[in-house]
Protein backbone atom coordinates (compact mmCIF):
# COMPACT_ATOMS: atom_id res chain seq x y z
CA UNK A 1 0.00 0.00 0.00
CA UNK A 2 2.10 2.88 -1.31
CA UNK A 3 2.07 6.44 0.01
CA UNK A 4 1.05 8.74 -2.83
CA UNK A 5 0.75 12.32 -1.52
CA UNK A 6 1.49 14.37 1.58
CA UNK A 7 -0.16 17.78 1.88
CA UNK A 8 0.74 20.30 4.59
CA UNK A 9 -0.90 23.57 5.57
CA UNK A 10 0.82 25.76 8.20
CA UNK A 11 2.75 22.82 9.65
CA UNK A 12 6.09 23.87 11.23
CA UNK A 13 8.09 25.52 8.39
CA UNK A 14 5.57 24.61 5.67
CA UNK A 15 2.88 27.18 4.91
CA UNK A 16 1.53 25.28 1.90
CA UNK A 17 3.31 22.23 0.47
CA UNK A 18 2.33 19.12 -1.46
CA UNK A 19 4.65 16.14 -1.91
CA UNK A 20 3.63 13.81 -4.75
CA UNK A 21 5.54 10.71 -3.74
CA UNK A 22 7.13 8.16 -6.03
CA UNK A 23 6.42 4.48 -5.27
CA UNK A 24 10.11 3.63 -5.01
CA UNK A 25 12.71 6.17 -3.87
CA UNK A 26 12.06 9.74 -2.69
CA UNK A 27 15.07 11.98 -2.02
CA UNK A 28 14.71 15.18 0.05
CA UNK A 29 17.48 17.75 -0.17
CA UNK A 30 17.78 21.26 1.25
CA UNK A 31 19.57 23.41 3.79
CA UNK A 32 19.37 22.83 7.53
CA UNK A 33 16.01 23.99 8.85
CA UNK A 34 14.20 23.44 5.55
CA UNK A 35 12.05 20.69 7.09
CA UNK A 36 13.50 17.47 5.65
CA UNK A 37 13.59 15.56 8.94
CA UNK A 38 10.15 16.91 9.84
CA UNK A 39 8.73 15.25 6.73
CA UNK A 40 10.29 11.89 7.55
CA UNK A 41 9.18 12.02 11.18
CA UNK A 42 5.65 13.11 10.27
CA UNK A 43 5.21 10.30 7.73
CA UNK A 44 6.56 7.85 10.29
CA UNK A 45 4.24 9.05 13.04
CA UNK A 46 1.12 8.97 10.85
CA UNK A 47 1.76 5.60 9.22
CA UNK A 48 2.59 3.93 12.54
CA UNK A 49 -0.52 5.45 14.14
CA UNK A 50 -2.67 4.23 11.25
CA UNK A 51 -1.09 0.77 11.33
CA UNK A 52 -1.75 0.40 15.05
CA UNK A 53 -5.29 1.72 14.62
CA UNK A 54 -6.05 -0.89 11.94
CA UNK A 55 -4.54 -3.62 14.12
CA UNK A 56 -6.39 -2.48 17.26
CA UNK A 57 -3.05 -1.92 18.97
CA UNK A 58 -2.48 0.90 21.45
CA UNK A 59 0.69 2.56 22.68
CA UNK A 60 2.78 1.92 25.77
CA UNK A 61 1.40 3.53 28.91
CA UNK A 62 -2.19 2.48 28.30
CA UNK A 63 -2.97 4.66 25.26
CA UNK A 64 -6.10 3.15 23.69
CA UNK A 65 -6.16 2.26 19.99
CA UNK A 66 -8.29 5.27 19.04
CA UNK A 67 -6.95 7.19 16.08
CA UNK A 68 -6.86 10.60 17.79
CA UNK A 69 -4.97 9.15 20.75
CA UNK A 70 -2.53 7.23 18.56
CA UNK A 71 -1.71 10.21 16.36
CA UNK A 72 -1.26 12.44 19.40
CA UNK A 73 0.96 9.89 21.12
CA UNK A 74 3.11 9.31 18.04
CA UNK A 75 3.56 13.03 17.30
CA UNK A 76 4.53 13.76 20.89
CA UNK A 77 6.86 10.76 21.11
CA UNK A 78 8.58 11.28 17.76
CA UNK A 79 9.01 15.07 17.77
CA UNK A 80 9.17 15.57 21.56
CA UNK A 81 7.64 19.09 21.59
CA UNK A 82 6.42 20.72 24.80
CA UNK A 83 2.88 20.49 23.41
CA UNK A 84 0.99 20.06 20.15
CA UNK A 85 0.77 23.84 20.00
CA UNK A 86 4.36 23.81 18.74
CA UNK A 87 3.35 22.35 15.36
CA UNK A 88 1.25 25.13 13.74
CA UNK A 89 3.48 27.58 11.86
CA UNK A 90 1.74 30.51 13.54
CA UNK A 91 0.99 30.21 17.26
CA UNK A 92 -1.73 30.17 18.33
CA UNK A 93 -2.91 28.74 15.06
CA UNK A 94 -4.06 25.70 13.15
CA UNK A 95 -2.20 23.16 11.01
CA UNK A 96 -3.74 20.70 8.56
CA UNK A 97 -2.12 17.47 7.33
CA UNK A 98 -3.30 14.98 4.72
CA UNK A 99 -1.46 11.75 3.93
CA UNK A 100 -2.86 9.82 0.97
CA UNK A 101 -2.26 6.17 0.26
CA UNK A 102 -3.57 3.85 -2.40
CA UNK A 103 -7.27 3.79 -1.54
CA UNK A 104 -7.07 5.62 1.78
CA UNK A 105 -6.42 9.02 3.35
CA UNK A 106 -5.35 10.11 6.83
CA UNK A 107 -6.35 13.68 7.75
CA UNK A 108 -5.16 15.49 10.87
CA UNK A 109 -5.93 18.97 12.17
CA UNK A 110 -3.82 20.51 14.95
CA UNK A 111 -4.68 23.50 17.10
CA UNK A 112 -5.42 26.05 18.15
CA UNK A 113 -4.03 25.20 21.53
CA UNK A 114 -3.48 21.50 22.19
CA UNK A 115 -6.43 20.33 20.08
CA UNK A 116 -6.14 17.45 17.62
CA UNK A 117 -8.62 15.67 15.35
CA UNK A 118 -7.75 12.73 13.12
CA UNK A 119 -9.82 10.83 10.56
CA UNK A 120 -9.28 7.98 8.13
CA UNK A 121 -11.24 7.51 4.93
CA UNK A 122 -10.95 4.23 3.06
CA UNK A 123 -9.24 1.12 4.42
CA UNK A 124 -5.76 1.07 5.92
CA UNK A 125 -5.86 -2.65 6.70
CA UNK A 126 -3.06 -3.25 4.17
CA UNK A 127 -0.82 -0.44 5.42
CA UNK A 128 2.81 -1.44 5.74
CA UNK A 129 5.13 -1.18 8.72
CA UNK A 130 7.22 2.01 8.82
CA UNK A 131 10.84 2.02 9.95
CA UNK A 132 12.67 5.23 10.83
CA UNK A 133 16.46 5.19 10.81
CA UNK A 134 18.11 8.24 12.42
CA UNK A 135 21.49 9.68 11.38
CA UNK A 136 23.37 7.76 14.08
CA UNK A 137 23.53 4.00 14.41
CA UNK A 138 21.92 2.30 17.42
CA UNK A 139 23.53 -1.14 17.53
CA UNK A 140 26.08 0.09 20.07
CA UNK A 141 23.38 1.45 22.41
CA UNK A 142 20.97 -1.45 21.87
CA UNK A 143 21.73 -3.52 25.01
CA UNK A 144 19.06 -2.68 27.60
CA UNK A 145 17.74 0.30 25.62
CA UNK A 146 14.11 -0.86 25.29
CA UNK A 147 13.64 -1.49 29.02
CA UNK A 148 15.40 1.74 29.97
CA UNK A 149 13.27 3.79 27.55
CA UNK A 150 10.05 2.26 28.86
CA UNK A 151 10.77 2.88 32.54
CA UNK A 152 12.79 6.11 32.62
CA UNK A 153 12.71 9.57 31.12
CA UNK A 154 14.84 9.63 27.99
CA UNK A 155 16.36 12.25 25.70
CA UNK A 156 15.99 9.76 22.83
CA UNK A 157 12.78 10.16 20.85
CA UNK A 158 10.40 7.33 20.04
CA UNK A 159 12.04 6.48 16.71
CA UNK A 160 15.05 5.07 18.62
CA UNK A 161 12.79 2.95 20.81
CA UNK A 162 10.81 1.57 17.87
CA UNK A 163 14.01 0.86 15.94
CA UNK A 164 15.46 -1.05 18.89
CA UNK A 165 12.25 -3.07 19.14
CA UNK A 166 12.64 -3.96 15.44
CA UNK A 167 16.29 -4.87 15.95
CA UNK A 168 15.32 -7.15 18.83
CA UNK A 169 13.48 -9.52 16.49
CA UNK A 170 15.33 -12.76 15.77
CA UNK A 171 16.52 -13.50 12.21
CA UNK A 172 14.20 -15.17 9.74
CA UNK A 173 14.66 -18.91 9.21
CA UNK A 174 15.58 -18.10 5.62
CA UNK A 175 18.31 -15.72 6.83
CA UNK A 176 16.95 -12.78 4.85
CA UNK A 177 17.24 -11.81 1.17
CA UNK A 178 20.63 -13.05 -0.02
CA UNK A 179 20.84 -10.67 -2.97
CA UNK A 180 20.48 -7.67 -0.65
CA UNK A 181 22.66 -9.00 2.15
CA UNK A 182 25.67 -10.24 0.19
CA UNK A 183 26.95 -6.81 -0.97
CA UNK A 184 26.72 -5.45 2.59
CA UNK A 185 28.43 -8.45 4.16
CA UNK A 186 31.11 -8.33 1.47
CA UNK A 187 31.77 -4.67 2.30
CA UNK A 188 31.85 -5.41 6.04
CA UNK A 189 34.02 -8.50 5.60
CA UNK A 190 31.79 -10.48 7.95
CA UNK A 191 28.27 -11.21 9.18
CA UNK A 192 26.13 -9.53 11.84
CA UNK A 193 25.09 -11.68 14.80
CA UNK A 194 23.28 -11.03 18.06
CA UNK A 195 24.26 -13.00 21.15
CA UNK A 196 22.74 -12.54 24.60
CA UNK A 197 21.28 -9.16 23.69
CA UNK A 198 24.48 -7.74 22.17
CA UNK A 199 25.53 -7.31 18.55
CA UNK A 200 28.79 -8.53 17.03
CA UNK A 201 30.50 -8.59 13.66
CA UNK A 202 31.52 -12.17 12.94
CA UNK A 203 34.79 -12.31 11.02
CA UNK A 204 36.65 -15.47 9.96
CA UNK A 205 39.04 -14.92 12.86
CA UNK A 206 36.37 -14.36 15.53
CA UNK A 207 33.68 -11.95 16.73
CA UNK A 208 34.17 -8.22 17.25
CA UNK A 209 31.95 -6.36 19.73
CA UNK A 210 29.82 -3.87 17.81
CA UNK A 211 31.00 -0.80 19.81
CA UNK A 212 34.54 -1.66 18.68
CA UNK A 213 33.61 -1.43 15.00
CA UNK A 214 33.79 1.80 13.00
CA UNK A 215 30.52 3.76 13.09
CA UNK A 216 30.17 3.52 9.32
CA UNK A 217 30.39 -0.27 9.61
CA UNK A 218 27.80 -0.21 12.38
CA UNK A 219 25.35 1.67 10.14
CA UNK A 220 25.70 -0.92 7.40
CA UNK A 221 25.47 -3.71 9.96
CA UNK A 222 22.20 -2.26 11.23
CA UNK A 223 20.70 -2.37 7.73
CA UNK A 224 21.95 -5.92 7.29
CA UNK A 225 20.32 -7.14 10.50
CA UNK A 226 17.00 -5.44 9.67
CA UNK A 227 17.06 -7.36 6.39
CA UNK A 228 17.93 -10.59 8.19
CA UNK A 229 15.00 -10.35 10.62
CA UNK A 230 12.42 -9.21 8.06
CA UNK A 231 11.88 -5.66 9.35
CA UNK A 232 12.85 -4.36 5.91
CA UNK A 233 10.53 -6.35 3.70
CA UNK A 234 7.90 -5.91 1.02
CA UNK A 235 5.26 -3.25 1.77
CA UNK A 236 7.42 -1.54 4.40
CA UNK A 237 8.20 2.18 4.48
CA UNK A 238 11.81 3.16 5.14
CA UNK A 239 12.30 6.71 6.46
CA UNK A 240 16.08 7.18 6.39
CA UNK A 241 17.55 10.40 7.77
CA UNK A 242 21.03 11.26 6.45
CA UNK A 243 22.19 7.81 5.31
CA UNK A 244 25.57 9.32 4.45
CA UNK A 245 26.34 10.37 8.05
CA UNK A 246 29.60 8.75 9.21
CA UNK A 247 29.92 6.80 5.97
CA UNK A 248 32.96 7.12 3.74
CA UNK A 249 31.87 8.86 0.48
CA UNK A 250 33.09 5.83 -1.46
CA UNK A 251 30.19 3.91 0.08
CA UNK A 252 27.65 6.22 -1.58
CA UNK A 253 27.37 3.78 -4.48
CA UNK A 254 26.69 0.85 -2.14
CA UNK A 255 24.09 2.93 -0.27
CA UNK A 256 22.32 3.89 -3.50
CA UNK A 257 22.42 0.24 -4.61
CA UNK A 258 20.80 -0.76 -1.30
CA UNK A 259 18.10 1.87 -1.67
CA UNK A 260 17.29 0.85 -5.25
CA UNK A 261 17.25 -2.85 -4.35
CA UNK A 262 14.87 -2.18 -1.47
CA UNK A 263 12.57 -0.26 -3.82
CA UNK A 264 12.60 -3.13 -6.29
CA UNK A 265 11.77 -5.51 -3.42
CA UNK A 266 8.62 -3.48 -2.61
CA UNK A 267 9.91 -1.11 0.09
CA UNK A 268 8.96 2.55 -0.35
CA UNK A 269 11.93 4.73 0.62
CA UNK A 270 11.98 8.36 1.76
CA UNK A 271 15.41 9.69 2.60
CA UNK A 272 16.78 13.09 3.59
CA UNK A 273 20.35 13.85 2.69
CA UNK A 274 23.08 16.48 2.45
CA UNK A 275 25.37 14.11 0.55
CA UNK A 276 26.55 15.15 -2.91
CA UNK A 277 27.88 11.68 -3.72
CA UNK A 278 24.71 9.89 -2.58
CA UNK A 279 22.27 12.15 -4.45
CA UNK A 280 24.45 11.96 -7.55
CA UNK A 281 24.60 8.16 -7.38
CA UNK A 282 20.80 7.88 -7.07
CA UNK A 283 20.35 10.38 -9.90
CA UNK A 284 22.73 8.33 -12.05
CA UNK A 285 20.60 5.25 -11.41
CA UNK A 286 17.61 7.15 -12.81
CA UNK A 287 19.60 8.32 -15.83
CA UNK A 288 20.88 4.81 -16.59
CA UNK A 289 17.51 3.12 -16.06
CA UNK A 290 18.54 1.22 -12.93
CA UNK A 291 15.59 3.06 -11.36
CA UNK A 292 12.69 3.01 -13.80
CA UNK A 293 10.86 6.15 -15.02
CA UNK A 294 8.48 7.33 -12.31
CA UNK A 295 10.07 5.06 -9.70
CA UNK A 296 12.03 7.89 -8.05
CA UNK A 297 11.49 11.56 -7.20
CA UNK A 298 13.76 14.36 -5.96
CA UNK A 299 12.46 17.18 -3.76
CA UNK A 300 14.30 20.45 -3.11
CA UNK A 301 13.17 22.21 0.06
CA UNK A 302 13.94 25.87 0.69
CA UNK A 303 13.11 28.09 3.62
CA UNK A 304 12.36 31.74 2.81
CA UNK A 305 10.38 34.72 4.10
CA UNK A 306 7.12 33.07 3.01
CA UNK A 307 7.84 30.00 5.12
CA UNK A 308 9.41 27.76 2.51
CA UNK A 309 9.13 26.47 -1.03
CA UNK A 310 9.23 23.09 -2.70
CA UNK A 311 10.37 21.73 -6.05
CA UNK A 312 9.91 18.22 -7.45
CA UNK A 313 11.66 16.45 -10.27
CA UNK A 314 12.03 12.88 -11.45
CA UNK A 315 15.68 13.68 -12.21
CA UNK A 316 18.06 15.64 -10.04
CA UNK A 317 18.93 17.89 -12.99
CA UNK A 318 15.31 19.07 -13.18
CA UNK A 319 15.61 20.94 -9.86
CA UNK A 320 16.27 24.65 -10.18
CA UNK A 321 17.52 24.95 -6.59
CA UNK A 322 19.97 22.35 -5.32
CA UNK A 323 21.57 23.35 -2.02
CA UNK A 324 24.14 20.55 -2.27
CA UNK A 325 25.29 21.48 -5.76
CA UNK A 326 25.27 25.19 -4.87
CA UNK A 327 27.66 24.52 -1.97
CA UNK A 328 29.99 22.43 -4.16
CA UNK A 329 30.00 25.13 -6.86
CA UNK A 330 30.71 27.85 -4.30
CA UNK A 331 33.64 25.88 -2.90
CA UNK A 332 35.05 25.35 -6.39
CA UNK A 333 34.81 29.07 -7.19
CA UNK A 334 36.60 30.03 -3.98
CA UNK A 335 39.33 27.47 -4.67
CA UNK A 336 39.86 29.01 -8.10
CA UNK A 337 40.16 32.47 -6.57
CA UNK A 338 42.88 31.25 -4.22
CA UNK A 339 44.78 29.16 -6.77
CA UNK A 340 44.84 31.63 -9.64
CA UNK A 341 45.71 35.32 -9.68
CA UNK A 342 43.15 37.69 -11.21
CA UNK A 343 43.23 37.38 -14.99
CA UNK A 344 45.51 34.32 -14.98
CA UNK A 345 44.14 31.37 -16.92
CA UNK A 346 44.15 27.96 -15.22
CA UNK A 347 46.96 25.72 -16.43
Amino acid sequence: MKLTRLTLREFTVFSDATFDLAPGVNVLIGENGAGKSHILKLVYALTEAARRFSAGQGLEGGVEPKLDNLVRGMLMGVFQPDSLDSFPAHRPGQAAISLELEGARIEVTLGPGDALTANVTGSTSEIGRPLFIPPREVLSIFPGFVEAWLHRESAFDRTYFDLCVALGLKPLRSGGPTALLEPIERELGGKVVMREGRFYLRYPGGDMEMPMAAEGDRKLAMIAYLLMNGSLSENAYLLWDEPEANLNPERARLTSDIVAALAHAGVQVLLATHGYALTSEISLMVDTGALRPGEAAFFALRRDERGGSLERGERLAELQHNAILDAVASLHEREQEVLFAPGEAPR
